[in-house]
């Protein structure tokens, strides 16, 4: 039975060296930031964006009390599993929704919708950033209606022929009205 065990184990270390024999290596710079996290005053969201890609939405806990008015700035910072991505932080934001949509700018890079997250009200930002120069920068802006939690960003968003539409709801005469306007970059 040893003899055995040993026999396995030099195979496995001979199809070791014969598996990483003629593999390139290439050293790839990676930058990320460190974040300290309590527990106590932040949280921190993991969402799929891909089926390879999970982002990590580090935000601030809130809570119902009276200091949370005195608080002058609520911001998050968003890390992502692909580490090629640089980290993004969006300030006046206590969470937020994503979606990866695919290279619009034809730099071989996907652009980023973000939703941020705040305390009322159903008009929401939409916001869709690109990757330049090694960090996220903000290259549309826009607003939505978005009453409906049940229906997420990734809900909201249609792509057709190369093109993606958001969808959004409005409230008018007491009725719903659904809207669909493409994202133009």
């Amino acid at each position: 039975m040893i003899k055995m065990k040993r026999y396995y184990f030099l195979l496995l270390l001979i199809g070791l060296s014969l598996a990483c024999r003629n593999k390139e290596t290439k050293n790839v710079e990676v930058k990320t930031k460190t974040f300290m996290v309590d527990a106590d005053t932040i949280l921190i969201d993991t969402l799929l964006i891909s089926e390879k890609d999970t982002a990590f939405v580090i935000k601030p806990k809130v809570e119902q009390d009276s200091s949370l008015q005195e608080k002058k700035v609520f911001e998050i910072n968003v890390l992502f599993s692909n580490k090629k991505w640089p980290t993004l932080n969006f300030k006046e934001a206590i969470g937020a929704d994503l979606y990866l949509v695919k290279d619009l700018d034809g730099d071989n890079r996907p652009e980023l919708l973000l939703r941020p997250e705040w305390f009322s009200s159903c008009w929401a930002s939409i916001n869709l950033f690109s990757i330049k120069d090694n960090a996220w920068k903000l290259v549309k802006k826009g607003s939505m209606y978005y009453c409906a939690d049940e229906y997420p960003l990734a809900k909201r968003i249609e792509e057709k022929e190369s093109k993606y539409y958001l969808i959004t709801d409005s409230l008018a005469d007491d009725k719903f009205i659904i809207n669909k306007n493409e994202i133009k970059f």
